[in-house]
């Protein structure tokens, strides 16, 4: 089994607690053989030992009627002592096995064979009965003891083998997540782009458990259920190898009944499963959105959105949860208690004797005991195979992650880039036959500050996209892109990105200080820090907060203004020192005095890089070296702020309609 074969690259990493667990469960299966024994031999050997003929002896042994009696050597006068109705008696003779019925000082024995057989007795005082159990008390205090110490040692071994696999499960989940968060970092974007946020944490917080429920369910099923099973059998042939082999006729019928039953569990599995991360999902939208939400009240219908999501998964759980029962655990139970009747149905038509061996007590007892360690783990089987079903799909999917396509993540370190970019003659598409960037041809120099301009879906983003490498050239796409005269496809995109930098329209607030996160994984001194904040601009929200750059950041900047975020990731920025800076709409959702403010940030950032800027104002790139207008994926301007106005085409127009807008 292909989850199996995934998991235990995790356990194998344990081994050494694997290995005790293993040990454990064979001391507990061991143990659990033992005692049934025991009690058999309490109830058959000491406490109605006595039953068994005594015979004279010229030894010290039991003192009745003037003689000497012992039940370990023979000889030819024998004692034999009868219970009935609560009361002790002795007839000098064997007793054949029968129907026993005491009538005066008569014994009637009636045979299996319908003839009777008296006996003379004589009923014992009270005294005589303590001289004749007086040898069974020391075997019965030794055969308790042992029962105590057995029950220490199970205690003993079973919590040994529960906190070994406890400490095993919890690592491999801890170590699992940590591959799944790796993986999800160097997975390729078009996975986010098809799969929610939401969901995509649920499989690493919940789906990632189901490896654990899969390791124990593997451990209860197949290894400890199988010893179960072994050691149970051990104690039936040892007791009865007839009424043994007759259960052998349960497993092919529990074969197909167990067949029938995990289909049909792992199709609703799987829509349990699924309906559980929509659940997720649907709850991670509304939680992102509610401004959203609240602003346009839309509450009715998200409730009605997310009641639907929520019915869909009680409905599969309640179809779960009928199988279960009409299927599952709750008809074994019925199994059990069927063979359990079986049981003392075969016994009592055979008159408690089988092949001429009385079926005592403590006989019945004992093979009552390792039946229901045979059906236990039937009952196991069907209660766990719902769990082992889910954590099948489960850990499919946390894999999905883990062993997802991966991209390159070699890393090397290179010379710092002197930023030459060159785009010659991309065409790029998301979905073939639907492109979105068409034929770019353009060249940037070192330390340029160049602006991309266009509407909405005009392709600015995805040339930025390529840039960065977040989506790499498809069989079907034309065209290369060079840094430096260097193909970026022929670059490890981790060694590739180190000296490649890029400041968002919402910037990235991580929960800490400002210290970390302008350092973000950076090596530099508060000294550094702060001094990079304030020549950029960010001095005033440094006197401000009592704490300075060491002041604690709420979740997603909750406690800093638009303004104070970006200026943040410009410092990230300036800190990590890229060659190559791409700024995309950074200056979108500010307002005018906050956009002079990150106007004197850029200019000091651009310093001594090539710097791309993708506009939305164009005051912003104003200033720029060279400024590119797009229009449908397709390059229609390039020039300067002054040459693109005197030529009077779009870019005109949308900076003449921006005019406008600030002046009104």
């Amino acid at each position: 089994m292909k989850q199996i074969k995934r998991v235990w690259r995790y356990i194998r990493r344990y081994k050494g607690k694997l290995f005790i667990v293993i040990t454990c469960m064979l001391v507990v299966q061991f143990l659990g053989l033992l005692a049934p024994l025991l009690v058999k031999s309490i109830l058959d050997d000491q406490l109605v030992g006595i039953m068994k003929p005594w015979y004279e002896t010229t030894n010290n042994g039991v003192y009745y009627n003037g003689k000497y009696y012992t039940q370990e050597e023979e000889s030819n006068e024998v004692l034999s002592i009868v219970i009935y109705e609560g009361k002790y008696y002795a007839t000098y003779d064997f007793i054949e096995q029968g129907q026993q019925t005491i009538k005066g000082d008569k014994l009637i024995v009636e045979l299996f064979d319908g003839s009777k057989v008296e006996y003379d007795v004589t009923l014992l005082s009270s005294q005589e009965v303590r001289a004749f159990y007086n040898p069974f008390i020391k075997p019965v205090v030794i055969l308790i003891i042992l029962l105590f110490v057995r029950y220490v040692l199970h205690i003993l071994f079973l919590f040994i083998q529960r906190m070994s696999t406890a400490y095993i499960t919890v690592n491999i989940v801890r170590d699992a997540r940590k591959d799944a968060v790796e993986s999800l970092q160097r997975m390729p974007m078009t996975y986010f782009e098809s799969e929610p946020a939401g969901k995509i944490a649920n499989r690493i917080i919940t789906d990632v458990n189901g490896m654990m429920n899969l390791f124990s369910t593997i451990l209860n099923l197949l290894l400890n259920a199988s010893l179960s099973v072994i050691f149970a059998y051990v104690g039936m042939f040892y007791l009865d190898a007839t009424l043994a082999l007759w259960t052998f006729v349960l497993f092919p019928l529990v074969y197909v009944w167990l067949k029938y039953f995990v289909y049909h569990l792992n199709l609703i599995a799987q829509r349990v499963s699924e309906s559980a991360s929509m659940i997720t999902a649907k709850l991670n939208e509304i939680i992102n959105g509610i401004h959203v939400l609240q602003i346009f009240n839309y509450q009715e219908q998200t409730e009605k959105e997310f009641s639907y999501v929520n019915d869909e998964y009680r409905k599969e759980q309640l179809k779960e949860t009928r199988l279960h029962l009409t299927l599952g655990w709750n008809m074994i139970r019925l199994v059990g208690l069927l063979v359990t009747a079986f049981i003392i149905l075969y016994f009592g038509i055979q008159r408690l004797t089988v092949a001429g061996f009385v079926v005592t007590a403590g006989t019945i007892y004992a093979y009552n005991d390792y039946l229901s360690r045979l059906v236990e783990p039937l009952q196991t089987l069907f209660r766990e195979i719902g769990n082992l079903q889910m954590a099948l799909v489960r850990t499919d999917r946390i894999f999905t992650i883990i062993d997802a396509e991966q991209e390159d993540d070699t890393f090397t370190s290179i010379p710092r880039y002197k930023g030459k970019i060159k785009f010659d003659n991309v065409w790029f598409s998301y979905k073939e036959g639907n492109p979105v960037l068409k034929g770019i041809n353009l060249d940037i120099e070192p330390n340029q500050m160049i602006g991309v301009v266009g509407h909405t879906g005009s392709g600015k983003s995805t040339m930025m996209s390529l840039l960065l490498r977040f989506y790499d050239f498809k069989v079907s796409d034309v065209g290369n892109i060079y840094v430096d005269d260097m193909d970026i496809q022929n670059i490890p995109k981790r060694t590739y990105r180190q000296h490649i930098g890029i400041i968002t329209q919402d910037p990235m607030i991580y929960t800490g200080t400002i210290a970390s996160n302008v350092a973000f994984g950076h090596e530099a001194t508060d000294e550094e820090i702060e001094r990079v904040l304030r020549e950029i601009g960010g001095g005033p929200m440094i006197d401000k907060l009592p704490n300075g750059i060491h002041t604690e950041i709420l979740r997603g900047g909750g406690n800093l203004s638009v303004g104070e975020k970006q200026l943040i990731s410009f410092a990230r920025a300036v800190i990590h020192n890229p060659s190559i800076l791409i700024m995309d709409e950074a200056t979108a959702n500010i307002d005018t005095e906050t956009e002079v403010l990150i106007q004197n940030a850029l200019n000091k950032v651009k310093e001594g890089r090539t710097t791309i800027v993708i506009a939305h104002r164009l005051s912003t790139i104003k200033h720029a070296h060279k400024i590119v207008v797009l229009e449908n994926g397709i390059k229609v301007e390039e020039g300067t702020h002054d040459e693109l106005i005197e030529h009077n085409q779009q870019y005109a127009a949308i900076y003449r309609s921006q005019m406008r807008s600030v002046n009104v």
